[in-house]
């Protein structure tokens, strides 16, 4: 994070973002079709990065061999459950649904594709920095997170939307349902050790939409610190899903 693979990779994307708006505009693509782009990338991602970080690891005994993938990698990150929401929305006929789907999807794709290519977890998790360029793992995570800027942008500037302040109201409701899910699911993947029936450590947990740590890698050693940071992210949620919608809903008063 923050070296100049990081920055050279930033930049890239930027190019790379700038260059896909401004192709689209110019070519007056539909939404539907740029759906149908995003589900080939998705695809293309998915495979990537499946075939990249899979593993053949031992049993205990060391009798059998298998193939495994960490946990970490599952799609259940508020980026990775992108895919099948494009999927849902380029294939459902029910209007309604659609329509609140993608109004999540706007915010939610630009403002966590762009916290995760600020922050690029990838660089900690699955590859070194040294790695940035020579590691299919790092085009899958760039490629992948520009085009979930490009798509919500797009959904924004495609019209297809009347804004209203409901969009800000239901957007704000699935996030904070998907995060309080995600301590449920960050527990059920863990891997606690216990002894004599008693809680000792837990070896690993995924974290899922950063509900249990924070990204920046900030040790929280109290309940309070952790109840504090669940509060802190919650507020800025709040508020930069709320600073997405101000321009659309200004923007159609005028």
């Amino acid at each position: 994070m923050f070296s100049w693979q990081h920055f050279l990779w930033l930049a890239i994307c930027i190019a790379g973002i700038t260059a896909s708006l401004v192709c689209l505009k110019k070519n007056k693509t539909s939404l539907s079709r740029l759906l149908d782009y995003a589900a080939v990338i998705c695809i293309l991602s998915e495979g990537t990065k499946v075939f990249s970080v899979m593993e053949m690891v031992a049993s205990e005994d060391g009798s059998i061999i298998f193939p495994y993938i960490p946990m970490n990698h599952l799609p259940l990150h508020l980026c990775s459950i992108q895919i099948l929401l494009i999927f849902y929305v380029r294939a459902t006929k029910n209007k309604e649904m659609r329509e609140k789907i993608l109004s999540f999807m706007y915010p939610s794709c630009l403002l966590g594709a762009i916290a995760a290519l600020a922050m690029p977890s990838i660089f900690t998790t699955s590859i070194t920095v040294d790695q940035a360029f020579t590691h299919p793992m790092a085009y899958q995570f760039f490629v992948y997170h520009s085009m979930l800027v490009v798509l919500g942008l797009y959904i924004a500037m495609s019209g297809e939307i009347q804004w209203e302040k409901k969009h800000i109201f239901s957007t704000l409701k699935t996030i904070f349902a998907f995060g309080f899910i995600s301590l449920y699911v960050n527990s059920i993947f863990a891997s606690p050790s216990y002894l004599n029936g008693k809680l000792q450590h837990v070896d690993f947990w995924p974290n899922f939409f950063f509900t249990y740590n924070n990204p920046l890698n900030i040790k929280l050693t109290e309940l309070w610190q952790w109840h504090l940071y669940l509060i802190i992210i919650s507020l800025l949620v709040i508020v930069l899903v709320t600073l997405c919608f101000l321009p659309l809903l200004r923007k159609k008063k005028q």
